[in-house]
């Protein structure tokens, strides 16, 4: 039988780093190891295989660790309101009077029905529905959790009723009256805005469909699924009062034509309702060479300036002329939240167009200092509710840091990025551009340099004129 020394033949026994082989095992034992482990990396790739199949139905996701700590933990995780299972742990400590809140909501929803027997129907038939979604709804969070049982379907169908009427009653249709029950959670509201957008915070969309359907089919409210698309959008839209208000009008208008919503949640719904039509309507994808572009600082030596305008989303950023187009955002802590909320789902969902995470890019690109900030503020692109200056140029530099993006795929700015650039490198650009700063900006330089100009030619002329004069005489 033939014995396999753990040793390697060559190795020079005066080695300083030499160590007697441990022991000695024959084929036999070699091939059973290589069998044993070949079946073990076997089952890892099986399991791989696994997580590739699930993450074509997973859309609510835990926050990458390396975002987390780029952009700290406070940013993902909730404040005032625990939505879904991965923060239930908590419910009773931090977030225990948001609970007692949600326990108000949903009885406050089922007291509108007519009777008792209305009222316990509405709770079976919402937790009978909900139990024959929970494979599937399992299937959406790419965590486990231990939220299980009569404890999950309860958990899922509060929190769904609690969403619901939280937007039906703070909504911009709706004038809450100080009489109306729920009126006393008006303060709790801005808190809403914000936990109700956050990735690790969300129950999938067709939860709340479900629920609002039931439960406004047994009030005999007549209304179709759309309707909750329309509140949602109009609740998030009365919260961001610094964004043009026909965005979420646009967009719920195009979702309205088919009365279908493919939104994954609510971060997700809010997200697809800011995508710019402009680049819907048109292939997405621009191949470029370079995903930079130089801070505004350097872009004005080059003759490229910023300029404010009117779009349906900030998205919209197109270039014209020399010219940098922006809608104005407002740098607050609600949009700081939406913003790398959405680049984390983005990060994490690889079926997702990367709208928010390029976007995140060419701010980052555009601000290096707070100089560059009071520009866009001077420029009236962007409205800083952070503090100074230099934070704003802090979060805008952590939110487009250690991003991964494909500049072959879903690079929507990638032609606005090839063309500033390119207009970047023509070096006759930064003598015009130098010109105009010292000129156009001063006009009393400007008018100096022109008198000098007047003067010179006037001198010229008269000396011209007095040497044909004199030589006419002569003649």
């Amino acid at each position: 039988m033939e014995i396999i020394s753990s040793s390697h033949q060559g190795e020079s026994s005066t080695s300083s780093n030499y160590q007697k082989p441990l022991r000695e095992f024959t084929q036999e034992e070699l091939d059973l190891m290589i069998n044993k482990q070949v079946t073990k990396y076997s089952e890892e790739a099986k399991k791989l295989q696994e997580e590739a199949d699930l993450g074509n139905t997973r859309c609510i996701y835990r926050v990458l660790p390396r975002l987390k700590e780029i952009n700290g933990k406070s940013i993902y995780e909730p404040r005032m309101v625990s939505i879904g299972p991965y923060y239930y742990n908590l419910r009773n400590e931090k977030f225990k009077m948001a609970e007692d809140c949600k326990r108000k909501c949903f009885g406050s929803m089922l007291v509108k029905a007519a009777n008792h027997d209305i009222q316990h129907y509405i709770y079976k038939c919402c937790l009978q529905r909900i139990s024959e979604l929970e494979v599937d709804i399992r299937k959406c969070y790419s965590a486990e959790f231990e939220v299980a049982g009569i404890e999950f379907l309860e958990m899922m169908v509060v929190d769904a009723c609690f969403i619901i009427e939280i937007i039906d009653m703070f909504g911009p249709r709706k004038e809450v009256d100080s009489s109306e029950s729920l009126a006393a959670l008006a303060w709790m509201v801005p808190y809403f805005y914000r936990d109700f957008l956050l990735l690790e915070n969300q129950i999938p969309f067709f939860v709340l469909q479900e629920v609002y359907m039931i439960t406004r089919k047994m009030l005999d409210l007549r209304v179709s699924s759309s309707h909750l698309i329309y509140a949602a959008l109009e609740f998030f839209k009365n919260g961001m009062k610094r964004l043009d208000l026909d965005i979420f009008d646009f967009t719920s208008m195009n979702v309205g034509e088919t009365n279908q919503c493919s939104a994954l949640h609510l971060l997700d719904l809010v997200r697809s309702s800011l995508m710019p039509f402009y680049y819907k309507r048109q292939r997405p994808e621009f191949p470029t060479e370079t995903t930079f572009i130089h801070c505004v600082s350097k872009l004005r030596l080059a003759g490229i300036k910023v300029s404010p305008v009117k779009a349906h989303s900030f998205l919209e950023v197109k270039f014209k002329r020399a010219v940098i187009e922006m809608p104005n955002i407002a740098i607050n802590d609600l949009m700081r939240c939406l913003l790398l909320n959405c680049v984390a789902f983005e990060q994490c969902h690889k079926r997702s167009k990367k709208y928010f995470t390029v976007y995140a890019i060419f701010l980052d690109c555009l601000v290096n200092t707070s100089e560059d900030i009071e520009y866009l503020r001077e420029r009236n692109v962007i409205d800083n509710y952070l503090g100074d200056d230099s934070e704003a140029a802090d979060f805008i530099n952590r939110a487009g840091k250690d991003l991964v993006l494909n500049a072959d795929k879903g690079f929507y700015l990638g032609k606005l990025f090839k063309d500033v650039d390119k207009h970047y490198q023509k070096r006759w650009m930064w003598k015009w551009a130098s010109f105009e700063r010292v000129y156009f900006d001063k006009p009393w330089l400007l008018l100096s340099a022109a008198g000098g100009i007047l003067l010179v030619l006037a001198t010229s002329f008269q000396a011209v004129m007095a040497f044909l004069t004199y030589k006419y005489k002569k003649c």
